[in-house]
């Protein structure tokens, strides 16, 4: 009678092993689903970040590129180094002379940008930036650019669309044989030289 007993608890163990596993398996099953929802909570929070960092650096790495630029071409020009080429694609900058073209282009290589979409404008200051130079020494040299920012992940489009970015800086010409004549090309879309101008520097 004793191992008839026995031989019917047996099989006790390993139901309550069944059982345990279940429950097991049930909570792990449902710390998976919370998980999920965790997931999918913070994930695009996280592609928010991540990818705002990527457009904010791609951004500001371009304009330190469209200020370094632009501050060596006018450096180069303070001292009659217009550079060797007016083709580079300028778009309506006819009235400027050859020189004045040779610098935009200058400029715009030296930013290291899409030549085709920086921009530039550069004309001349007497040398106290109370009224137009004639690019005679000590008169100032100034040199404008401006390029449409444009979104690197196309995540944050909408917030950097119609945005630009724009710089000015002015050189103390230390030539007395410069010949030029001022010029501009066509802002980008939407946008204007209004802010290009020699009062701005005045001090």
């Amino acid at each position: 009678m004793a191992g008839s007993a026995d031989a019917h608890t047996r099989p006790a163990p390993r139901r309550c092993r069944e059982a345990t596993f279940r429950r097991h398996r049930r909570h792990v099953d449902g710390e998976r689903g919370a998980a999920l929802v965790e997931m999918a909570l913070v994930l695009p929070l996280l592609l928010l970040i991540v990818f705002g960092i990527i457009e904010f650096g791609t951004t500001y790495s371009n304009y330190i590129g469209l200020r370094d630029g632009v501050r060596n071409a006018a450096r180069s020009g303070a001292v009659g180094n217009f550079g060797q080429s007016e083709s580079c694609g300028l778009e309506d900058a006819d009235e400027a002379s050859v020189s004045i073209q040779r610098l935009m282009c200058l400029t715009k290589r030296q930013t290291g940008l899409d030549q085709n979409a920086v921009r530039v404008k550069i004309f001349s200051a007497n040398s106290t930036f109370t009224g137009p130079g004639t690019f005679a020494k000590n008169d100032a040299l100034i040199i404008c650019a401006q390029v449409p920012t444009k979104a690197v992940t196309g995540f944050l489009g909408t917030a950097l669309t119609g945005k630009t970015l724009r710089t000015k800086v002015a050189m103390r010409i230390e030539r007395s044989d410069i010949v030029a004549t001022a010029g501009e090309e066509d802002p980008p879309p939407g946008e204007n030289w209004s802010w290009c101008t020699y009062q701005a520097l005045a001090v």
